[in-house]
């Protein structure tokens, strides 16, 4: 980022992109967590008057409090609703359609901690609906590196983790490998470099026939084969079933 825009805050961007909603007063820190868990938990009838008729909902977690506290930060001057944990909480931006994944990267870059950040954008009515959505993203998010994230990020992931009964049965076929860090480690190598053999091996520091070696282990663990794209994607999946954290986001109810 420029050391120009880098200057810029938060709130100089979402002039120019929105429209100006009169909010409560930012110092009014009390109010606005009360707003944020109001229309988060889906319990808005329409009688706030001022707010914003849509929202980009940003759900975020931090590596450490400290960046936590630096999101919070990045925020204060501008016209967001927060309700925040000890190192995630959420984040409501008003915002027009299609403008909620540059609000959150420009957030994003304002930050020097490692934070992962899960967007969703909705109207008003729909705003539960849509945390549900950052949640769930969210926790996918976490086992990838820091960033911004979207649905359409993690679809395949995601698809799996609404439905638990599938989630269930990808985490035991994949358990085996689990117990074997040799097998772990080259398997996501080999997720990580999009089924590229030599890259993985250059990854890990092993000869590339010491990868082949423990991906057939891992198809003879699993019945899947690593080196079919629709086998490695169903893998890569399994990773996420079977390892996917609860995030630490304040209750919304």
């Amino acid at each position: 980022m420029t050391p120009t825009l880098d200057s810029r805050l938060l709130n100089d961007v979402l002039r120019d992109i929105l429209s100006p909603y009169d909010l409560p007063p930012v110092q009014d820190v009390a109010t606005r967590r009360q707003l944020a868990r109001t229309l988060l938990s889906g319990r808005d009838n329409g009688s706030f008057d001022g707010l914003a008729l849509a929202y980009a909902v940003v759900a975020f977690c931090a590596s450490t409090e400290d960046g936590a506290a630096e999101v919070l930060d990045a925020v204060r001057d501008a016209e967001v609703l927060v309700l925040d944990g000890v190192s995630g909480g959420y984040l409501l931006i008003p915002c027009a359609q299609d403008h909620h994944v540059e609000l959150a990267r420009e957030l994003r870059d304002r930050v020097s901690q490692d934070v992962w950040m899960a967007v969703a954008w909705a109207p008003r009515k729909d705003l539960a609906s849509a945390r549900a959505t950052a949640e769930d993203v969210l926790r996918i998010a976490q086992s990838r590196a820091p960033g911004v994230y979207e649905l359409r990020d993690v679809m395949a992931d995601f698809a799996v983790l609404r439905q638990p009964h599938v989630a269930e049965r990808l985490a035991r076929m994949i358990e085996p490998v689990m117990a074997q860090q040799p097998l772990l480690d080259a398997l996501k190598a080999f997720i990580a470099e999009d089924g590229n053999r030599a890259a993985a091996a250059r990854t890990l520091d092993i000869h590339r026939s010491t990868l082949d070696h423990r991906l057939r282990l891992v198809e003879r663990l699993t019945g899947c084969r690593p080196t079919s794209p629709r086998a490695l994607l169903t893998l890569s999946v399994a990773l996420t079933a079977h390892s996917t954290p609860q995030v630490p986001l304040p209750r919304t109810h």
